[in-house]
């Protein structure tokens, strides 16, 4: 396992959890995959895995025998926030999670064979963020996708140089929160919660926590398999999707320009003129 180390954190004067993990998942109409995600989990005492349903109108039979399936180690919610979203979930996932690290999963990817012998290592660690190279896969065909590959490629660019440019792309420029642990005292001690929105869900999140990270390592070992569906969130261009994304992004290009030099801005490309950019290419008359 190859570790590349950063800046040394201060002390947290935090809760005491009773589990050393907690996975959040968000689910909405997937059953199978979800259940596909379940058993690549080991069931393990010191593991809490919650799973947060988004009023999911399809395959209710299926999705009902799965809670009765795993009633007994996994805990089942339902989204009662009246906002619609993976990151409205993942805010209920929260609330009720009681490991010392958290894991974001995403109902249609799924672990890979030994992820729990390469994530403990670290349990008894203070860094605040772990960073796990992913892998992807196409649903339909099984075949290597693409949707891992800026992650591996600012991980293994870290861990072969781990200079402050590296860094910063490391944590800031990955809006997934999906193979990474999270140290949960970092995210209660500055109240970091998802924007409530359909896209974009997870970018400030991700930027937030890697912005307040402190002490940080990044290993090579694979843990997590995104999956990309064709009719998935991430496939829809359409005007309110865009927009709706376009609102996220300059928020958080406001975050960087306040907490970041104009130099470490440049370094992390955070700007609106690639976005609006792409809206041009789109035809949506800007």
């Amino acid at each position: 396992m190859q570790i590349a180390n950063l800046e040394r954190k201060e002390d947290y004067m935090g809760i005491q959890y009773n589990k050393n993990l907690s996975i959040i998942i968000p689910h909405y109409n997937t059953p199978d995959l979800l259940e596909k995600l379940i058993n690549s989990i080991p069931h393990k005492n010191d593991i809490q895995i919650i799973v947060i349903d988004d009023n999911s109108n399809q395959q209710l039979d299926k999705l009902y025998d799965i809670q009765k399936k795993y009633d007994n180690y996994i805990e089942f919610y339902k989204n009662t926030s009246l906002k619609k979203g993976a990151g409205a979930c993942r805010n209920i996932g929260l609330k009720h999670a009681d490991g010392k690290w958290i894991l974001f999963a995403d109902a249609d990817d799924f672990y890979l064979d030994g992820m729990y012998d390469k994530v403990c290592p670290f349990f008894e660690t203070d860094y605040d963020e772990v960073f796990f190279t992913p892998t992807s896969i196409y649903l339909d065909t099984g075949a290597i996708a693409n949707r891992h590959c800026d992650m591996k490629m600012h991980i293994d660019n870290y861990i072969t140089n781990p200079t402050r440019a590296n860094l910063l792309k490391l944590k800031i420029s990955l809006s997934t929160p999906c193979s990474k642990l999270i140290n949960h005292q970092l995210i209660n001690k500055y109240n970091i919660v998802f924007d409530e929105v359909l896209y974009f869900n997870d970018m400030m999140f991700s930027v937030k926590t890697g912005h307040y990270s402190q002490k940080i390592t990044a290993v090579k070992d694979v843990i997590y398999c995104i999956t990309r569906n064709k009719g998935s969130m991430t496939t829809n261009v359409g005007w309110e999707a865009y927009e709706i994304r376009l609102k996220e992004y300059l928020k958080v290009c406001r975050f960087i320009k306040t907490h970041y030099s104009m130099r470490d801005v440049k370094i992390m490309h955070y700007t609106s003129l690639g976005m609006l950019y792409r809206a041009f290419q789109q035809h949506y008359g800007i």
